[in-house]
């Protein structure tokens, strides 16, 4: 029967061979669900809530847990797994991650969404605990080049490029084509640490020297929205931009106030300052906030942590930052007071609360309001920050 809450993997055999290698990739393998052919799985059944017992014929088995698990580890031939899904693939964005083991556990075969889809991570994972060998095909991964679908993806990093841009310069890199890597100076991010880049890759000082001709594709690091006109200077290159998670947002709000109406306020911050939603790391606020239902669904929205602090520690942020901002950082605002103070006892929510969650000396974009909250913006500064 159906799973309600399915974990992220299911492992599904068929053989008494496979049966035997799944129990065992499931035993090492956390927060999976195994499915058994009712007829080969072994006797005793193995007991447990993550066990299931399925019958023939496995194509809507298969099929079904395909659309209800992120991953799939299935102890089949290649060949068979191809055609038992082919008619529910859609595209390597939204389909799950499979891979394939042989009935001799000597090969783990990264088959669907490896990269973006997490297979060839499970693959190498599967391999490790049967003591198999992963088989990886993708051009990225067999040439040792960077992965453009993936640069970042561990420290948070968002995507926005169209599926033909990627596919053109995830081209341009296995091709060893002259790349350019552009890091927004006002971002502060670096080259995250996972993997280096390629040979191919130049990093470029200045937004215009992507025009030279030479090269075929141009990576850029920022929070901007926009910071290169398509197809600039006479170029026709694919632009791949990554957000790293940089911003912060605070935030204040009367009780009550529905999540749309804060998303609506939040986003018209963003547009005035030109930039990316999806660059934003966290909302923070005061504690007294921190219950607040349009608070919390606003942050499980946009997929981000709510971090809460005292009215000490705004009070004593703003006093800080006050003098910092005006004294060593022109172009930052500093915080102002506001009706918190009489209302809360605070001197604000939105600003010190911004500016405590990144660490900064500044905001960004002080508080805009509306008849029932303030939004704030500070950018994330390098080194530790002060959450809660």
């Amino acid at each position: 029967m159906p799973h309600a809450a399915p974990a992220p993997v299911a492992v599904v055999a068929v053989s008494h061979p496979g049966a035997a290698l799944a129990i065992r990739l499931a035993d090492a393998l956390p927060d999976c669900d195994l499915y058994l052919e009712r007829k080969t799985a072994p006797a005793p059944v193995p007991t447990g809530p993550q066990i299931r017992l399925y019958d023939l014929p496995l194509k809507p088995t298969l099929q079904r847990l395909f659309t209800q698990y992120p991953g799939l580890v299935v102890f089949l031939p290649v060949g068979a797994t191809v055609r038992l899904l082919a008619p529910v693939l859609t595209d390597k964005r939204r389909d799950a991650a499979v891979i394939c083991v042989d009935d001799a556990g000597r090969y783990a075969v990264s088959l669907l969404s490896g990269h973006q889809g997490g297979a060839d991570a499970l693959a190498h994972q599967a391999a490790a605990i049967l003591g198999a060998h992963p088989v990886i095909t993708a051009a990225s991964d067999a040439l040792s080049v960077t992965a453009v679908d993936m640069v970042g993806r561990a420290a948070g990093w968002q995507i926005d490029a169209s599926p033909a841009d990627l596919t053109r310069a995830a081209a341009a890199v296995v091709n060893g084509d002259p790349v350019a890597l552009w890091f927004d100076p006002e971002t502060g991010a670096a080259w995250p640490d996972d993997a280096p880049p390629s040979d191919g890759i130049t990093t470029v000082s200045g937004i215009a020297e992507l025009a030279n001709p030479s090269y075929r594709a141009a990576l850029l690091v920022t929070d901007q929205v926009s910071p290169v006109p398509r197809y600039a200077a006479g170029f026709d290159i694919p632009i791949i931009t990554y957000r790293p998670p940089t911003l912060i947002a605070g935030i204040g709000c009367r009780r009550g106030v529905a999540m749309p109406h804060l998303l609506e306020l939040l986003q018209s911050v963003f547009t005035a300052q030109s930039l990316s939603l999806k660059s934003l790391s966290a909302i923070a606020t005061a504690d007294i906030k921190a219950d607040e239902p349009g608070l919390n669904a606003l942050a499980e929205h946009l997929n981000v942590p709510l971090l809460a602090y005292t009215a000490s520690q705004l009070n004593a942020a703003a006093a800080e930052r006050q003098t910092v901002a005006a004294d060593t950082t022109p172009g930052l605002a500093p915080p102002t007071p506001s009706a918190a103070r009489d209302l809360l006892g605070v001197f604000g929510v939105s600003e010190p609360a911004a500016l405590l969650a990144a660490g900064a000396p500044g905001l960004l974009h002080p508080r805009i309001k509306s008849d029932r909250a303030t939004v704030a913006l500070a950018r994330l500064s390098p080194g530790p920050r002060s959450q809660q």
